[in-house]
Formats: C-alpha cells, sequence, structure tokens
C-alpha cells in the first residue's frame, strides 16, 4: 500500500465541493477506471478498508487506483472511505445507520462516498463497494443511481478456517491465500473467523501442511485482527479433568497458547464432538479456564455448547445456568449433535446469555443439515463434502431459526462450501436480502461480468441437480451446458479461477455418475435376464453370463472424455485452492469423506458388489435345487408377494408408507422427524466397497428416541402379515418394533 501523510486540517470547501459536485446524469453508469481512493484517516481497519479496495479491484480490472490523502483529492472521479466521527466538515452524514458497523454508500455526480459509522462500517462499505462493481480487465464501473443505507441485524457472522488435516483445503494454504479469503468473507459481511487450536508448539497433523499449526494460528489471529473482525477459537477439552494433574496440565497448556497469541475475542468449547466431559464437571472447570483467559485477554469472551449432551446432562447444564448466572461465562453455542432444539435451548437458556448458532453448512450428509431426500447415487458417490451451493435451502436453513440467536460462526472444513458461507454472512447481515441478489453478487464479484447471465444460473441448476432422483433429473445435462457455456465465454479470465474450476467440476462430475448410473443399470437388468434363466441352463451358467453383464462395466469406458476432465480439474484445484481430491499422490487427503471425489468417481453405481457376494455364496452351495431357489430370492428380493408391501426406506421415492411427523421446512435438522440416511459403503481405511446391496444403504433414520412409523391402510383384515424389516445404519442402534 502506499504510504502518505495527511494534515490534520484540511477541511476547505474546495475539498468538500469534490464530494458534493459531478457531471454525470443518474441513469449513467459511472466510470472509476481512473479513480482515486481518498483516505483521511491513514491507519488500522480503514487503511486497511483502502488496501483491500485497490488491490482487489486491480486482479480484477488491471487497474491500480491510487490512495491518496483528502488534500490531494479535488478533481476526477474518486471513492472517499469515511468514518462518520472524522467527516470533512460538509459531508452530510445523516441517515448513515447508527448501529455499530452500519454504513451508507453514495453516489454524488462522480464522486463515491462509503461512510461507516465506525471502522467495520468502513470495512463493510468497501467490501459491499465490491460487489456493487462490475469490473473487467480494464473497467470497474458502478450504477450512478446506488444509495444504500444498512446495519447488520446480528452481530455475529462468521466461519470457522481451521488449519488441520481434517480440511480438504486449508490446510493446504499459506498466509497469503488465507488473507485473501478473509477479504472475500468481508466482502459479503463476516466479522468473526474461527481457528482451530493446537495446543502442542510443534503439532503438524497433514501431510500437506508447510507451517506447523501453532505458528500459523497465531499468524491468522494476528490477520484477521488487523482487519477489526473478531479472533475465535474452537478449543475443545479432551483431557480427564477430574484427575487434578490432568487438569492443571490442560489449564497450563491453555494458559502459555493465551500467552503467545496476539488477539483472542471468544473461545468456544464445545460440550462434545469432540469431548464427553459431563457438564457437572466440565462448568466448574471452564470458571477456572475463564481466569487463565482472563489474565492475557480480560475482554474475551468463553462459550460452551452443549453438543452430545444427554438428557440428564442438559439438566445439569441447564440447572447450572439459571441458578449460578456465571458472568465468567459469556453466551452459549449450538451445534450438530445436540439432542434438543434450538428453540428449547433458547428457552432454557437465561436471558442474559446469547445464543451463537454453529451449523454445520460444510456437510451434505450424516449431518446436521443434510440434504433432504438426496439420491442415494449421488450419496454415495459425492459424499459428504462435494462443493455444495445450496441457495435456497441454505437461506431457509438460515432463516427458519435465525430469531431465536444473535448470530452465527459456521463449521467449516473446506473451500467446497465456499457460496454457503456468503449466503450466511449475508442474510445474516439482513434476513430480507434478496438470495438471487447475492447469487448475482457472487458470480458478479468472482466470475466477472461477461458470465454473469451463465454463472448465476449454473448456481441454482447445482443445487437443482440434486431435487430429483438421478435417473430422471433432465437439470443435470442442462446445468453442465451453462458452466461449459461460461467457460468459452469467460476464457482465459476463468481459467485459474479456483471457484469456477471447482464448480465446473460439480456438473462434470453429476454428469458423468448419471450417464454411468443408467449404462450400469442397464447392464444389471441384463444381468437379472441371464439368471432368469437358471432353472433352464444352470445356475453356474446363469451366474456366469450374469457375471459377463455386469462385468461390461470393467470393458467399456463410459464417457471417457467427462472422465479425463474430472481429472484434469482435481489437478487444477489442487494447484489453485489446494483441493485434497483424492487420498493418493498427489493430492494426499485424510479419507475418501474429506471431499476426494476422485476416489469415489469409479465405484460401482448397482448392486454388482452385493450380487457378486451372492454369486459366491451360492456357488458354494452343494445342491442345485438349492442353487437356483437362491438365485430365485435374488431376483424376487423386492417383490412381497401378492397383496403385500414393500419400503426402501431411506429412498425418497420408495417410502410410501413413511410416517412424517414434520416437514423439512418445518425442521430441516430433522431433530423431531424421519430423514433419508446414508451409510458410507467406501472404507475409509482400506479403500474398498462393502458388498451391500444399494437398498441397504440408505434407511429411515429418526434422533434422539423420535419413534419411526410406518402406517398401512386398508390391510385385508382376513388375511395374516408377516413384517420383515432390515435393519441397519450408520449408529447400529438397538430397536423395538411396535405394531
Amino acid at each position: 500500500m502506499r504510504a502518505f501523510n495527511i494534515p490534520i486540517e484540511l477541511k476547505t470547501w474546495a475539498l468538500v465541493l469534490g464530494f458534493l459536485l459531478g457531471t454525470l446524469s443518474p441513469s449513467e453508469a459511472l466510470d472509476l477506471a481512473s479513480a482515486k481512493i481518498v483516505l483521511n484517516e491513514n491507519s488500522g481497519v480503514p487503511a486497511k478498508a483502502a488496501e483491500m479496495l485497490e488491490e482487489e479491484i486491480e486482479k480484477r480490472t488491471g487497474i491500480a487506483l491510487p490512495i491518496v490523502p483528502l488534500s490531494d483529492s479535488q478533481e476526477g472521479p474518486a471513492i472517499h472511505l469515511i468514518r462518520v466521527d472524522q467527516a470533512p466538515e460538509g459531508v452530510d452524514t445523516t441517515g448513515v445507520p447508527e448501529s455499530p458497523e452500519g454504513y451508507s454508500i453514495r453516489v454524488n455526480g462522480d464522486q463515491v462516498q462509503l461512510l461507516g459509522r465506525d471502522d467495520r462500517g468502513v470495512l463493510f462499505a468497501a467490501g459491499r463497494l465490491l460487489r456493487l462493481l462490475s469490473m473487467s480487465e480494464g473497467k470497474a464501473e458502478l450504477d450512478s443511481d446506488v444509495d444504500i443505507s444498512t446495519a447488520p441485524k446480528y452481530p455475529i457472522r462468521g466461519h470457522q478456517l481451521g488449519y488441520r488435516n481434517t480440511a480438504n483445503t486449508y490446510d493446504a494454504w499459506d498466509l497469503e491465500t488465507f488473507e485473501q479469503y478473509i477479504r472475500d468473507l468481508i466482502a459479503f459481511g463476516a466479522n468473526s473467523v474461527e481457528l482451530i487450536t493446537a495446543l502442542d508448539p510443534e503439532e503438524k497433523d497433514g501431510p500437506v501442511m508447510t507451517e506447523n499449526q501453532w505458528e500459523m494460528n497465531l499468524k491468522l489471529a494476528e490477520l484477521a485482527h488487523s482487519y477489526g473482525l473478531d479472533v475465535w477459537f474452537w478449543m475443545p477439552l479432551s483431557g480427564d479433568v477430574t484427575d487434578p494433574e490432568e487438569s492443571k496440565k490442560e489449564l497450563e497448556e491453555r494458559d502459555r497458547f493465551f500467552k503467545a497469541c496476539p488477539a483472542i475475542d471468544h473461545i468456544m468449547v464445545p460440550g462434545g464432538d469432540p469431548g464427553r466431559t459431563t457438564p457437572a464437571v466440565l462448568m466448574p472447570w471452564l470458571e477456572k479456564m475463564a481466569e487463565v483467559l482472563h489474565k492475557h485477554f480480560p475482554e474475551a469472551g468463553l462459550w460452551v455448547s452443549n453438543q452430545k449432551f444427554k438428557p440428564d446432562e442438559n439438566d445439569v447444564f441447564f440447572d447450572y445456568l439459571q441458578e449460578h448466572r456465571p458472568t465468567w461465562l459469556r453466551g452459549v453455542a449450538y451445534g450438530p449433535g445436540t439432542l434438543i432444539t434450538l428453540e428449547e435451548t433458547r428457552r432454557r437458556t437465561p436471558d442474559q446469555f446469547p445464543l451463537r448458532r454453529y451449523p454445520d453448512i460444510t456437510h451434505c450428509v450424516r449431518c446436521q443439515y443434510p440434504v433432504p431426500k438426496w439420491d442415494g447415487v449421488f450419496a454415495q458417490t459425492l459424499d459428504r463434502e462435494p462443493p455444495n451451493p445450496r441457495p435456497r435451502d441454505t437461506a431457509h436453513i438460515h432463516n427458519v431459526w435465525a430469531e431465536l440467536s444473535d448470530g452465527f460462526v459456521s463449521y467449516s472444513d473446506g473451500a467446497h462450501d465456499d457460496f454457503n458461507k456468503m449466503v450466511w454472512s449475508a442474510l445474516a447481515w439482513d434476513p430480507e436480502a434478496d438470495v438471487k441478489e447475492i447469487v448475482e453478487d457472487y458470480c458478479r464479484l468472482f466470475f466477472g461480468p461477461s458470465t454473469l447471465a451463465e454463472t448465476s444460473q449454473g448456481i441454482w441448476g447445482l443445487e437443482k441437480n440434486w431435487d430429483a432422483p438421478i435417473s430422471e433429473n433432465r437439470h443435470i445435462a442442462e446445468t453442465l451446458n451453462l458452466w461449459r457455456s461460461a467457460e468459452k465465454r469467460g476464457g482465459e479470465a476463468l481459467k485459474e479461477n479456483w471457484r469456477f474450476q471447482m464448480y465446473l467440476f460439480r456438473a462434470v462430475f453429476d454428469a458423468y455418475i448419471q450417464i454411468r448410473h443408467e449404462k450400469e443399470m442397464e447392464y444389471q437388468r441384463q444381468a437379472y435376464s441371464e439368471l432368469a434363466k437358471a432353472s433352464e441352463i444352470g445356475a453356474a451358467q446363469a451366474i456366469s453370463a450374469a457375471r459377463e453383464a455386469l462385468a461390461q462395466a470393467d470393458q467399456v469406458r463410459i464417457r471417457p472424455d467427462l472422465r479425463l476432465r474430472l481429472e484434469q480439474l482435481g489437478v487444477d484445484l489442487r494447484a489453485s485452492i489446494g483441493y485434497q481430491m483424492s487420498v493418493r499422490e498427489p493430492y494426499r487427503a485424510r479419507n475418501p469423506e474429506r471431499g476426494a471425489l476422485l476416489d469415489k468417481a469409479d465405484r460401482p453405481l448397482n448392486d454388482r458388489p452385493w450380487l457378486e457376494d451372492r454369486f459366491d455364496r451360492i456357488l458354494a452351495m452343494e445342491r442345485e435345487e438349492e442353487r437356483v431357489v437362491a438365485i430365485d430370492q435374488v431376483l424376487n428380493w423386492d417383490d412381497p408377494g401378492p397383496g403385500g408391501f414393500y419400503d426402501d426406506l431411506g429412498n425418497a421415492t420408495l417410502q410410501p408408507h413413511l410416517v412424517r411427523q414434520t416437514t423439512w421446512e418445518e425442521d430441516p435438522m430433522f431433530i423431531t422427524g424421519p430423514q433419508e440416511a446414508h451409510y458410507r459403503s467406501l472404507n475409509n481405511e482400506t479403500l474398498e466397497i462393502d458388498p451391500l446391496k444399494f437398498s441397504w444403504l440408505d434407511q429411515a433414520q429418526t434422533l434422539y428416541g423420535v419413534p419411526l412409523k410406518v402406517a398401512y391402510k386398508d390391510l385385508d383384515p382376513s388375511a395374516e402379515y408377516r413384517v420383515r424389516v432390515t435393519y441397519f445404519g450408520r449408529y447400529h442402534s438397538p430397536m423395538r418394533l411396535v405394531a
């Protein structure tokens, strides 16, 4: 950034006229290619805001706008960064929201005023301007009728950026990449960054890290603080603090870290996930931890969540809050795995404690907000951490319970959920914001104006890809065409753009999986046709022919062009943003669940693993009659017989008798009703596929003692019915059947 000195008394009418006079008509776009960035306080957060504006505009336009003091801003277009209490004489600051972080953006002729109520107001005004600008090579334009005054509704708006091996990208980043990403978050209104603590100064738990976690966290805390953001640390308790020596060790480790850390505004201690300290022990121990924290950071807030607390533990937790009203505790966090609703948590928490949401915006399955009615083929291939823009769902999930909290800091384990971060940030600022406009801002800022139509529709398209069963979803091909069209139109400007690479990867992946699934189901139908001949040609010959039909998947490469494109994009994403698309070299993801989509792109998409296992079992039978009967069972596995019913619970298209106590719109966490759950059939350690039938890989699941109900009507009162249930699922929970 260019340094300069600003005389204290330069508030002349001549300078003020530069703010107020201009020659543009209201309908024209304001050309800012030759503008100056005017700063009347060259220090602190406003200076960082000016630097951010200068550098982000130059990256997109090639134009380096000079940063100048107020004394040099007399002529020509200019962008003025003004904190209200430092406004030059004659600048009208009426209408700037009085709430913290509020700002106004006004255009007067060829002068753009960014008026912030405080330092953060200036910062967020600069970020909003970046979203509003239309930027391309040699051009920076702004609608001349822009007139915005706004302040955030919720004071906590942040995201977790954990430098750890579990992440699918963050652990590959350097400080420069983190700074760029923090700026991107600022543009959409985020005011907090949460880091994941490593209390061992030598810890470096991943193979792609360039620094140990202790040092990187100290640098990231200083970086976020320099932008005026709140610095949070997620700090679980793993030791057994009922042991005095272990308790002392845990406190000493924290004391050492607090002493070394340059900035801490808040600490969040999860009650569980991880951690299993009961609240009766945890809360008194946290009081001791608060003393250690406040020795170094007297104003820092300590927060705790009740994740994984059992009903009796929740009683102890809330009784403690009600009885003690601890002044050392700042607030309560509500996160994944909390066994009660957000409403109940707010109701049982004393009003003195704010409530922070800790939403899982990063996962699609086996998580807090699973994709509703997700096709099992996607659940097994895209799995937990694909690129997952969900504009419609994300907006609803944020807004449905927003009033119950004071904001959020999200759980994120990589850049794949980037779009969802921006939606949460923008809606926590203004819950009434139009999601369509947020999508367009996102695409304009990160992809440029020339591809706005294709990329904005493409973001919506990626969500629509999951709205229907894969076998009949026409949106998948349309979405791929949108991203391909944008790629062609954007040209070199998008070639190294990691966000574009990521969404193009998703579009190609979805299409590739859809085409493969269609073909492999055809092979399976052929195999079943061969099995149907067993009574005529013999079990062994029928199985041999069925295996040949299934083996076509090994012999004929389906759409090799799409598969090659995935490999190319995987390499590109590793280079551009550190995305770890495989557990293998050179990516080295922690395990296949952690965004390693290339490890699942070629997995079987039909029942072949199960059939091969059955074939081995059948051929081992001694008598031919047994073998033929067993083959007949395979062929009629889903046939309940005359007057019978078959439900594949967990498959949204084959569970007509499932009783839903609530709708997804009412309860997107599925705390009070059933959800479609999906078992992970790819073993994280061996990388082998479990030989299970696809219908076993999805289940209807209820949580926390909510009954799973099915209802069958119009049964024949004179008939006897046999109920057969396949019990399966992630937790292998004990169940009791009541009919």
